[in-house]
């Protein structure tokens, strides 16, 4: 949406909105990126891969799979597996290829478990900010983990 649009509909000027989403995009509360439907590009199959690696290849198993085109998501969790990731593929014949060829000839991991989507239930990028919070957010988390600029710490222009 542009900005002259928010602005409207805050009762704002354009150059005010302009400047709170820069500030926004500064301190890293929000993004603005291209979003592609996968089904639009022929990627029309969504699996969830839950990986478990041996403890010494962890590292290298995470950085083989975050370089993988099919891979949009994946994350270090707790429980039974080390690894989970979102990948979309386009065929039976491409899940295949990618579970079987490139996942599963990766040294390190002891089992992957692979679950089909279905039906999505819920997707969105808009969402309700929990009113519960256990502590003041820290500038570094699990989505940041280098330092970030907090507002009010600005530095001089």
């Amino acid at each position: 949406m542009p900005s002259s649009v928010i602005a409207q509909r805050l009762d704002l000027s354009d150059r005010t909105v302009r400047r709170r989403i820069r500030d926004l995009q500064k301190y890293r509360g929000l993004k603005v990126v291209p979003v592609v439907d996968p089904d639009s590009i022929g990627l029309s199959t969504c699996i969830y891969i839950g990986i478990s690696v041996d403890r010494d290849h962890l590292q290298a198993v995470a950085d083989a799979i975050r370089k993988m085109p099919e891979v949009r998501y994946l994350a270090h969790t707790t429980g039974q597996w080390d690894l989970l990731a979102e990948a979309f593929v386009g065929s039976r014949e491409h899940l295949a290829d990618f579970i079987l060829g490139t996942i599963g000839q990766l040294a390190g991991i002891r089992k992957s478990e692979t679950f089909n989507v279905l039906r999505i239930a819920k997707f969105g990028y808009e969402w309700d900010i929990p009113q519960v919070v256990a502590s003041p957010a820290s500038s570094v988390s699990i989505a940041h983990p280098q330092p970030r600029q907090r507002p009010g710490k600005q530095e001089p222009r």
